[in-house]
């Protein structure tokens, strides 16, 4: 009986001693080309459990998987408005579309180092509600944190899938962490549940006399770190408004923008973070 006592009481000494489960946190520099423009930004992608953060200059956008809720958050307006996770109605048509799109991954049969970590290529693309689009990512299975990344953005993809909003056309789902990402979005051929038919071909009018987006990204720093339950939190003093009103182009990038699905993070004129398979979804 004693040595049964010891035992567990060893046992639970040995498990209050193990670290708490850290997180990881993600920088990157992004370059973005739209025809004559031109844009330089950094990213940063905070990943812990079932949750996790994007952070740019003009927004941060909060997913919490264990509430069910997503935050879009504007710091210099000081108001977020939020989203159930996963979508309902016509939001979820649109993440569906994305999410199938964005996991369409084949091996290039390339390798890469990157921020001192070894990377194997992927080439994917497809057709999104905004328009066409090609990209090629590495990922890391040796960087910091590349498991517990993997782990959420499993996580999310399984509840989009429940959700009827995450069916993947095909390919592979790499695992890991995107430590590069180099995409092409042209614009066009919009087509959004509930959208008018003439509504819609003005946009494609309009967008087919864009140039394509060009997005290059690349991890500058990558970190494993126990991170704070304030760090994926609404600050404090914000206000909540509404979800901005749709169909229309607006909710065209929300909806493709918010969920982080699509390639395209701060494109001049795309107003969408990058692909939410990668920070790089990001």
């Amino acid at each position: 009986m004693r040595k049964l006592t010891a035992l567990v009481a060893g046992m639970t000494l040995a498990m209050t001693a193990l670290p708490a489960a850290a997180g990881v946190v993600i920088t990157q520099k992004q370059h973005v080309t739209n025809g004559a423009n031109t844009r330089d930004a950094k990213q940063t992608i905070s990943v812990q459990g079932n949750k996790q953060k994007t952070e740019t200059e003009r927004h941060t956008i909060i997913t919490d998987l264990d509430k069910g809720k997503m935050y879009v958050i504007d710091p210099k307006a000081k108001t977020y408005f939020e989203i159930e996770f996963p979508p309902k109605g016509q939001m979820a048509a649109m993440i569906a579309a994305s999410q199938s799109a964005a996991k369409n991954f084949k091996k290039a049969g390339t390798t890469r180092e990157i921020a001192g970590y070894k990377c194997t290529d992927y080439n994917g693309g497809g057709h999104m509600m905004q328009g066409d689009y090609t990209v090629k990512e590495c990922f890391s299975t040796a960087a910091p944190g590349a498991k517990e990344f993997s782990a959420f953005e499993k996580n999310m993809a399984e509840k989009l899938k429940s959700a009827g909003a995450g069916q993947v056309s095909g390919g592979e789902i790499p695992e890991g962490v995107p430590l590069a990402t180099d995409s092409t979005m042209k614009m066009g051929h919009v087509a959004m549940p509930g959208m008018a038919p003439e509504q819609a071909a003005k946009i494609n009018e309009m967008m087919a006399k864009r140039p394509p987006v060009v997005l290059s990204e690349m991890v500058e720093k990558i970190e494993s770190k126990k991170l704070a339950d304030a760090d994926f939190a609404v600050p404090a003093g914000f206000t909540k408004r509404e979800i901005p009103a749709g169909p229309g182009p607006g909710a065209m990038k929300m909806g493709a923008g918010a969920m982080k699905m699509a390639p395209g993070a701060g494109a001049p004129g795309a107003g969408a973070p990058s692909a939410g398979a990668s920070p790089a979804a990001h």
